[in-house]
C-alpha cells in the first residue's frame, strides 16, 4: 500500500505521510519508537483510522502503524493487544460468555483507539471493565490500573501523555453467550441504520454536553441550529442525523474543517456552549 493517509483512515481525506512502519507486534513496536525516539523523528501512532481527518497536504513524519493483534481468553480476564479490532474483541467476549462488550458492537477501530478516546455507547463505556492497560512511555513498558488512567466521557489520560497503548486486560463477570450475541447482532443493525457500511464517515463529530439539567445530545443542538444538509464542497452533513458529516468521495480534509468550525459556532452563538469534537486531526 502507497504512504497516502486517505488509504488509511474511514474519512478518507488525507496527502502522503514521509513514511508508514506497520508494527506488527509489540516488539517491532517498541523498537521502532526507540529508533524514531534517538533520530528525533516527528510521528504519529495510528490505530483504525476511524476517527481521523487527515490534512490534504499529507504529514511530514512518520506513520507508526500498530497492528499487533493477539487475544488470549483466561476463565474471566481477557488479554489483548492495542491494535486488534475493537469488533473481533466483543465478538470473542460474547462468545465466551463474558458480559460487559456487547454494547460496544458496530464501532469501528482498534481496542488501543477505543481506550484512548474512551469509546462508548448506550451508556456503557469501554473502560467499565478495564482491569488495567500497557502502556511504553518513552523508555519502558509498563502496566497503568483502571484507576491510573483518567477516564471519564470520551476522554483519557492517553490524550495528555506521550504514551503508547500496547495492550489491555478486561476482567468481566459472566453472561449467556446466546443473550450477548443477540443484544450485539441488534446494536449492529441500529447502527448500520445509521451509518451505511463503507460510509465515508467517522461516526459522531462531536461529544454530547454535560450540563446540571444532564446530556445535551450534540445532535439535537445541531439540527436546531440548521445543520442538516449544510455542505462545503464534497463533505455534508446528512438528513439522518446532525452530529455525522460525510465525504460523498470528492471532499477534502479542509472543507470538513471549514465545516466543523462553521457548526461550533452555530452552536455557540444560539447556546453559548462551546462543541468538543471527538474526531482527531492529523498534520493540521
Amino acid at each position: 500500500m502507497d504512504n497516502l493517509l486517505k488509504h488509511r483512515t474511514n474519512f478518507k481525506f488525507g496527502g502522503p505521510a514521509k513514511k508508514i512502519i506497520t508494527a506488527k507486534s509489540e516488539v517491532e513496536l517498541i523498537g521502532a519508537l526507540k529508533d524514531l525516539k534517538l533520530k528525533k523523528t516527528k510521528y504519529y501512532i495510528l490505530g483504525g483510522g476511524t476517527n481521523i481527518i487527515a490534512n490534504d497536504k499529507g504529514y511530514g513524519g512518520v506513520i507508526v502503524k500498530i497492528a499487533a493483534a493477539n487475544l488470549k481468553i483466561n476463565g474471566k480476564k481477557i488479554i489483548c493487544d492495542a491494535g486488534l479490532s475493537l469488533g473481533k474483541l466483543v465478538g470473542a467476549a460474547n462468545s465466551a460468555g463474558l458480559f460487559g462488550l456487547e454494547t460496544l458492537a458496530g464501532i469501528p477501530g482498534t481496542v488501543g483507539g477505543a481506550i484512548y478516546g474512551n469509546a462508548g455507547a448506550y451508556g456503557r463505556e469501554i473502560s467499565k471493565f478495564l482491569k488495567k492497560v500497557k502502556i511504553f512511555d518513552g523508555k519502558n513498558s509498563r502496566w497503568l490500573p483502571r484507576t491510573s488512567c483518567g477516564f471519564f466521557y470520551r476522554e483519557s489520560v492517553f490524550k495528555k501523555k506521550p504514551w503508547v497503548i500496547l495492550a489491555a486486560e478486561f476482567n468481566l463477570p459472566e453472561g449467556s453467550a446466546k443473550k450477548l450475541a443477540e443484544k450485539s447482532k441488534e446494536i449492529i443493525k441500529i447502527r448500520e441504520k445509521k451509518y451505511k457500511p463503507n460510509l465515508r464517515c467517522a461516526g459522531s463529530i462531536f461529544k454530547n454536553v454535560f450540563a446540571k439539567s444532564g446530556k445535551i445530545p450534540a445532535g439535537r443542538l445541531l439540527e436546531s441550529v440548521g445543520a442538516k444538509s449544510m455542505r462545503i464542497g464534497g463533505v455534508y452533513v446528512p438528513q439522518q442525523h446532525a452530529n455525522i458529516i460525510i465525504n460523498n468521495g470528492r471532499g477534502k480534509a479542509a472543507d470538513a474543517k471549514k465545516l466543523i468550525d462553521i457548526l461550533k459556532k452555530k452552536v455557540y452563538r444560539k447556546y453559548g456552549i462551546r462543541l468538543e469534537e471527538e474526531v482527531q486531526y492529523l498534520g493540521f
